[in-house]
């Protein structure tokens, strides 16, 4: 027998509960990224914005009249960075979230069902959490 082939059945009801609980995990996750998100977005607001205005503003002369291109605001690299994955991690968890709680609902409404799982499907389950 390949082990690509194996199958292993499990009924619906215990598929619900490993869903709740991976959706419960996901909740968890995308709780602690959002508050990560806000305590980013108040680190930028608080001291994360560089400005950087040109020397050229300080002479009189007509190059000095130049405002467009006189002064940049920039948000500090390492602060966009952790704002970027925040967004990343909110938006994966998001996805997973509604994975889980979408199987929950199928798999409650069909408790009695015997499903047969192979491995893929065993490991989205029951698979270890990160």
């Amino acid at each position: 027998m390949k082990r690509n082939d194996w199958g292993f059945e499990y009924t619906a009801k215990v598929l619900a509960e490993a869903a709740h609980g991976k959706r419960t995990f996901h909740q968890e996750r995308f709780t602690w990224w959002k508050d990560k998100k806000d305590q980013v977005l108040n680190e930028i607001r608080s001291n994360g914005i560089e400005v950087d205005e040109k020397i050229a503003l300080e002479y009189r002369s007509p190059k000095s009249r130049d405002w467009d291109r006189g002064t940049q605001v920039t948000v500090r690299e390492d602060l966009s960075k952790n704002l970027s994955e925040c967004i990343e991690k909110l938006s994966f968890h998001t996805s997973l979230i509604n994975d889980y709680d979408g199987w929950h609902q199928v798999l409650v409404a069909n408790d009695s069902a015997l499903l047969n799982l192979d491995h893929a499907d065993w490991l989205f389950f029951f698979g270890q959490q990160h």
